[in-house]
This record gives C-alpha cells, structure tokens and sequence, in this order.
C-alpha cells in the first residue's frame, strides 16, 4: 500500500507497549516526550508534535498516538529522518524501542482542511479519528458526502472545531519499522489500515456522542456507512502537546 509520497501529509503513529515487564506507562512517555519527539522536532521537516491517549485506555491495542504535520511527507524518505534515534539512555538497555513497544506508522496525505471556528492553535483537547475502507463506495462519492453534508452537521456538535482528512500513501508494521533501522525482523506482512482518515478535533474535554449521531443521521450517512466495508473511530484525549502548535491551520480550504 503506498502512493506518490510528496505534498502536505501526516505522519500517523499508533502504539503499544508490548514488554511491559520492562517498561511501564510513565517511561515511555518520559522517553517519548523528552528524547523521541525532542529529536524529532530538531529536524528540518518536523516543526509541530501531539501525543494522544485513547479514551478507553484500558480495553483497546494500541491506546497511545502521536501525530505529526508535516509541510512535505516527502522528509519521511530521506537519509535525516531514517537517522532519528530509535535507541537511547532513557530505554532499558538502551532500546531499540521496537523491543518494547509496538508502532502503527502511516503516512497519510492532507485532502481537506475544514475550519469553520477558525479559533487557531492549542484548543483542542479531544479528536475523534475516523477511519474509512470504502469497498463499494466510489472515493467521489465519500468525497462528496463530506464536503456537501456530513462536514456541516459536524459543525453543530457542541464543541466541534474543525476536520482534516487524509489519504494513505504508506503504511508499515514494526517489523518493517526494524528492517529500516537496520536491525533484526521477521516475515511480518505490511498492515492493511483502513485508506481514508478524519482528524474530527474538539475543544470539549468529552465529544457528546449523542448529539453527533443525532445531527448526522441522515440517508446519506446512512448507506455511506452500510456499504463502507471498514469503519473505525477511535476517540482520544490530548496528552501533550509539541513544538509550534500548527495543525494544517495555514492551509487554504
């Protein structure tokens, strides 16, 4: 799964720790948040970071997110982001942190920024990720669907700040993630996530769910999500945020 990687894009990663013996929640994070994105926002293609926790931490696979803007997903292939240190003093046994945690990464490019508030940076304290795999459905007609409907009955809910959506260029497993670092993997096939993303942001500590499927529950939304072959929405509260604050904010609708 991957497509021309250039142009406006996220960078999209969903983790767990899988060696919980070794490290534990606050580790990682003091790892993620000090050594990791420190890196990160130290190079020429990164200039803004947001760490997210899933609203149910405690029942999902990957509860932990990070997401970065970028101007140009083209800096994912290239030598300085390849360089970025997976192992570190910070780590138990100085990493890689692919032997304690899990990564979802994908590469998604911006389709739509939708920003009918227009109140800027550091507002948002939760997002819904909305993910789409649309089998039957022609991409016009999701397209459509957001941009002729679904997007303003979202602007009604009590809240609701803005959207972005994106289309995957790259996804790949942590086993992937350790073959471009160089180091030891295996046979792991590449992940198969759902191609279209929707960054739902809200400046409410709670997203009233009620009310949204109340003002989007139309006949379109309807056989939208009845043909839709995946449909994912995973809700999360920010944890941290990073850097210049900017989410797509000087984007052109």
């Amino acid at each position: 799964m991957s497509e021309n990687i250039q142009g406006p894009g996220l960078l999209f990663v969903n983790s767990k720790i899988i060696r919980p013996d070794l490290i534990d929640e606050e580790s990682f994070f003091k790892w993620y948040d000090e050594d990791h994105i420190a890196e990160i926002l130290a190079t020429s293609g990164i200039q803004s970071a947001f760490r997210f926790l899933d609203v149910n931490i405690g029942s999902v696979e990957r509860p932990y997110l990070a997401m970065y803007p970028m101007r140009d997903i083209g800096f994912t292939q290239t030598e300085e982001f390849r360089n970025i240190n997976v192992s570190s003093d910070m780590l138990p046994n100085g990493g890689p942190i692919y032997d304690l945690a899990d990564f979802d990464v994908r590469y998604y490019k911006l389709v739509q920024v939708f920003d009918p508030k227009k109140k800027g940076k550091g507002v948002v304290k939760t997002i819904i990720a909305a993910q789409y795999e649309l089998g039957e459905l022609t991409e016009d007609e999701f397209d459509s669907w957001y941009r002729k409907e679904h997007l303003d009955q979202l602007a009604g809910v009590p809240g609701y700040l803005r959207t972005t959506r994106f289309k995957i260029a790259l996804a790949r497993s942590n086993a992937q993630s350790r073959a471009l670092k160089g180091l030891s993997t295996n046979d792991e096939p590449p992940p198969q996530p759902p191609k279209w993303l929707a960054v739902h942001e809200f400046e409410s500590e709670e997203v009233d769910l009620v009310s949204l499927r109340q003002l989007t529950d139309t006949e379109w939304t309807r056989k939208i999500n009845s043909v839709s072959k995946t449909r994912v929405f995973p809700v999360f509260k920010i944890a941290k945020a990073h850097g210049s604050g900017d989410w797509f904010h000087d984007v052109a609708e």
